[in-house]
């Protein structure tokens, strides 16, 4: 299969906003996968490099370059508050099928990720 790019919408909704990530989004991202609660039925333990959030967008980027998928920031309308991502991955346009994923912080629980 040839991926072609798969451009990342941006999406509204009465309530949220579906973006694609940009690099101002790291902080947000590591606060979200380094929290033990929001990633305990994670395959993986919570990040401990903040790094690892700066490959996390590069991944996104590359997700839609390759046509493979779009990982989108999802932000509260009401006061633009980062509250976590969706996904469609692994998309294969010749099975017609792909993979949805989300990860979101834990309502009014924790810091806020987002001022």
């Amino acid at each position: 299969m040839t991926g072609l790019s798969l451009p990342t919408p941006t999406l509204h909704t009465g309530r949220l906003r579906l973006r694609p990530f940009d690099d101002a989004d790291a902080d947000a991202i590591f606060a979200l996968h380094s929290s033990a609660h929001v990633l305990r039925y994670w395959d993986a333990p919570p990040w401990t490099e903040q790094v690892r959030a700066e490959r996390f967008i590069t991944a996104c980027r590359q997700m839609a370059e390759e046509g493979t998928g779009a990982r989108l920031a999802v932000d509260r309308v009401s006061d633009g508050a980062f509250i976590g991502w969706c996904s469609l991955s692994r998309w294969n346009p010749d099975y017609r099928s792909a993979s949805l994923g989300y990860c979101f912080r834990r309502c009014g629980v924790g810091p806020r990720l987002r001022d």
